[in-house]
């Protein structure tokens, strides 16, 4: 969708109207914004996003443990993807038994990280001027990936129930059997 943009600038006293054309979906270079890049790039991906607000969109994966939701933006040059895990609990015990099994989780991928709201998310974060559809739809599958692997463990950890970890590896219940 286009507006036209009037402004008025007085030169020696005479109003005259300079017209622009406004486009938010293109910048001055005539190149996308990155808003509209990530969504071209989710499209070509496969991937089925929505909007969550100007710069971010949502993309849901179903996993055997959950459903995630990713959030992926683009800002400043980088791709910024990541999910939300759980709260953080407030008793110390639990919070220091989290805390290692978060930093167990990191020692292949450092993705795990914490917030200020006490909450504990997966995030990745990828420069802008490398991305395609290939590698986005490869980043996002392997934020998921992850997600789903670490998930069980982290749970256990906060509720105390490990049921999760027998759905996250579905082989060790045919040996159980």
């Amino acid at each position: 969708m286009q507006r036209l943009l009037v402004l008025r600038r007085c030169a020696t006293c005479q109003p005259c109207d300079i017209r622009l054309r406004y486009d938010p979906g293109v910048n001055n270079d005539n190149q996308p914004t990155p808003e509209a890049r990530l969504k071209t790039l989710l499209k070509e991906g496969g991937f089925k996003s929505t909007r969550l607000d100007a710069k971010r969109r949502l993309v849901m994966f179903s996993g055997r443990t959950r459903d995630w939701t990713l959030i992926a933006s683009i800002y400043n040059g980088w791709l910024n993807i990541q999910t939300y895990v759980c709260e953080i609990p407030q008793v110390a015990g639990l919070r220091v038994e989290l805390l290692d099994a978060a930093m167990s989780a990191n020692q292949r991928m450092s993705l795990t990280k914490f917030t200020k709201a006490d909450n504990l998310i997966l995030e990745l974060e990828y420069r802008e001027e490398h991305l395609d559809a290939q590698v986005l739809n490869h980043l996002l599958q392997l934020m998921h990936a992850n997600a789903e692997e670490y998930y069980p463990r982290l749970f256990r950890v906060v509720t105390g129930d490990s049921v999760l970890e027998s759905l996250a590896k579905p082989d060790q219940l045919s040996e159980a059997a």
